[in-house]
């Protein structure tokens, strides 16, 4: 609770609250199973409650967040059209550069990862799987950010940089 007070505090900041659901999962013959799921996050701003990104519309977001994270992230290999690569993912490092020409702001976002392939038996280039690796990256972050935008919410705090930067442009 703290910290939604303080994140609110800021100006410009919108807070992202886990998105918690209860599925279940598989029955026996005396009870069913029940577990908690991380389904998407719900966005607050100083005005009121934003909206929801759920399910696919919010994987970008673990590649995102300032802290280290991992994930995964699975691509069809071009060499075959039937077999599919899972790659799992250390983020190292995250670093997000303002540039502001006139009135005109865009962001230039530089994520480096650790990448581990276990057991595949196929015949696959290490070039090929780090293009494939960068490729459903940018993937996740554009779509994810892409959702954001239709509902009007800063899904990756974005202003939060310019602000920092350049405050009299975050002003406009």
């Amino acid at each position: 609770m703290r910290n939604l007070i303080i994140g609110l505090n800021e100006p410009s900041h919108e807070v992202s609250i886990p998105l918690v659901t209860i599925n279940k999962n598989w029955q026996t013959s005396d009870q069913s199973a029940e577990e908690t799921a991380l389904t998407g996050v719900g966005v607050l701003s100083k005005n009121g409650f934003k909206g929801f990104l759920k399910d696919e519309a919010v994987k970008g977001m673990q590649w995102m967040q300032e802290e280290n994270s991992q994930g995964a992230v699975t691509f069809k290999l071009e060499s075959n059209e039937r077999d599919y690569l899972t790659v799992d993912l250390e983020k190292m490092d995250l670093n997000v550069t303002t540039i502001v020409k006139n009135n005109d702001v865009k962001f230039e976002i530089n994520v480096n990862f650790n990448a581990t392939i276990n057991g595949f038996k196929e015949k696959v280039s290490s070039e090929e799987i780090r293009k494939n690796i960068i490729a459903e990256v940018k993937k996740e972050i554009r779509e994810t950010y892409e959702e954001g935008l239709k509902q009007d919410i800063d899904i990756y705090r974005l202003s939060e940089y310019l602000y920092r930067k350049n405050v009299s442009v975050w002003k406009k």
